[in-house]
């Protein structure tokens, strides 16, 4: 594995564990086992590593959003695909949940460039619900406003399981919580998807 991401994966882990004003460069250097001078070869700062963590995963996201607007399917099914895409993800790396609910409320003070990629997300989702009204499949509605919804939706649920789970928790208490995390994902979609229906014409 490259170094650089030899040191992202320990940063995730450290910062997680400790949060990132307990987190620093020397803990970090020594879960990656590397010296923290070779730390300093790729980033000058811990700031600089939650940028590069932020980074990454907005590329990630922004690709496979990307790749959802653009495929030929219902606006419904590109608005559950991505929803699914951040749970799979949250299983996948729940350190990566915790830190993106925690450290992005304080990211701008860090004057993380990175952060402020996030909102591109919101506008993707925005084009997705443009898409299923020029199709005639959604009602006219503030595409934006829905869209920061959506996101706020699956904020709060991954901030209710990130609580609930921690490092001693039982595996079989945090598959417990992750199902009925999915079983709120599949109640939201029904309720975005019957709120958003085009309206049957009066007889």
């Amino acid at each position: 594995m490259p170094k650089k991401e030899q040191i992202r994966e320990a940063a995730i882990k450290i910062i997680a564990r400790d949060g990132f004003f307990n987190a620093t460069t020397d803990k970090i250097a020594k879960e990656a086992k590397v010296a923290v001078g070779t730390l300093y070869n790729y980033f000058t700062s811990k700031e600089e590593i939650l940028d590069y963590i932020f980074a990454v995963e907005f590329e990630k996201r922004a690709a496979f959003y990307q790749n959802m607007k653009n495929w030929r399917m219902d606006w419904f099914l590109k608005i559950n695909g991505i929803l699914n895409f951040h749970l799979q993800e949250f299983q996948k790396e729940p350190d990566i949940a915790i830190i993106l609910l925690a450290e992005r409320m304080n990211a701008h003070r860090y004057g993380l460039t990175s952060l402020a990629n996030f909102s591109q997300l919101s506008l993707i989702i925005s084009a997705i619900l443009q898409q299923g009204i020029d199709e005639k499949k959604i009602r006219p509605c503030n595409t934006q406003n829905i869209s920061l919804f959506i996101s706020g939706f699956l904020n709060e649920l991954l901030f209710a399981i990130t609580t609930k789970t921690t490092a001693n928790t039982a595996a079989e208490n945090y598959n417990h919580n992750f199902d009925n995390l999915e079983q709120s994902l599949d109640e939201f979609c029904t309720l975005l998807k019957t709120s958003l229906a085009v309206s049957a014409p009066e007889s």
